[in-house]
């Protein structure tokens, strides 16, 4: 018996499986769609993103930026440092070299820039007290270039010379006899110093004075500036004798060696020159202390930011020297 049924059930239009119902029917919620758009959405924006960041300038090893002639490893070599070494080797404006001398300049740098990263990859900064030595000059160099881009003023100069004056004199020059009474020699030996001061003033010889009281005499000098009496004398018996006139005794002083006994036989004092006379000294002392406060700010300020410690066998007398006139 056929009713038709079976016949009939292939006669209506195909069944879509459950997922592909309204797929594409845009009023109808469908996941799978959503899924899918989703997807082909997050991959052309990815694609997009990707072109961008290896294509765009300055973001790929592909492209050199403008301001750059070369990147080595992603460090530029700027345009402006291959124009200035280029001239200064050429001794050309940079419009008047030749394609050969640009390339060779160009080559020097990158192979400069490849030898430089090594180092650092070495840590050759850390490790070799040539770089360090280089790498503390440059950076000194950077923090006093305000110094040498920016000349003192008239007013500023003046007012340092005014500040120094006693710095700008001519040489002063001395001539002593030096007598000492070594010390132990004599259980009385203040007193002997006394008379054999007394004698020098008097009129007695150095000669006489020494084989009289036994004091003795190191090497003589005809002549010192006053620098080199200073370091000969030390710094208590110079100030005793600075200001003596030929003929006077300055003593008896007492220092580790025993007690000195100076005669002054020559001395020509310092005189003091003008500001005019003393602006090119001027100049150099003033620029040279400028260079000392910008370069001691700038230790200071890393100081400051920077944990530092000291071994236990100096933290208790370390100090951080302030050489800032």
């Amino acid at each position: 018996m056929n009713d038709g049924t079976r016949d009939g059930a292939h006669d209506g239009p195909a069944r879509e499986p459950p997922w592909a119902a309204g797929f594409f029917d845009p009023s109808h919620m469908n996941p799978m769609r959503s899924m899918i758009l989703y997807a082909i959405g997050a991959l052309t924006g990815l694609a997009i993103a990707g072109y961008g960041l290896f294509t765009a300038a300055g973001t790929s090893t592909r492209t050199v930026p403008p301001e750059d002639v070369a990147l080595v490893n992603q460090r530029p070599i700027l345009r402006s440092d291959f124009i200035t070494q280029l001239e200064s080797e050429t001794g050309l404006k940079f419009e008047e070299t030749s394609a050969a001398a640009r390339l060779k300049v160009l080559d020097e740098m990158v192979r400069e820039e490849l030898l430089v990263q090594r180092g650092l990859e070495l840590d050759f900064a850390e490790t070799d007290q040539t770089t360090r030595n280089a790498l503390v000059s440059t950076i000194s160099q950077a923090a006093t270039v305000e110094v040498t881009t920016s000349p003192p003023t008239e007013a500023q100069l003046r007012d340092y010379y005014a500040k120094h004056q006693a710095d700008y004199a001519t040489d002063g020059v001395m001539q002593v006899r030096n007598l000492v009474l070594p010390a132990g020699a004599k259980p009385a030996a203040a007193a002997v110093a006394d008379q054999a001061a007394a004698a020098l003033r008097a009129g007695s010889s150095p000669d006489e004075v020494m084989r009289r009281f036994g004091l003795i005499e190191g090497k003589r000098y005809e002549e010192d500036y006053y620098f080199a009496a200073k370091y000969r004398l030390g710094d208590e018996i110079f100030e005793e004798v600075r200001n003596l006139d030929a003929g006077q005794v300055a003593g008896p002083v007492a220092a580790k060696d025993g007690i000195h006994v100076v005669l002054m036989v020559k001395n020509t004092k310092p005189v003091p020159l003008g500001y005019d006379a003393s602006r090119k000294a001027v100049v150099g002392d003033y620029n040279t202390a400028a260079q000392t406060r910008l370069l001691e700010a700038t230790v200071r300020f890393l100081r400051e930011r920077s944990k530092i410690l000291i071994a236990p066998d100096y933290v208790r007398d370390y100090r951080p020297a302030d050489p800032t006139p």
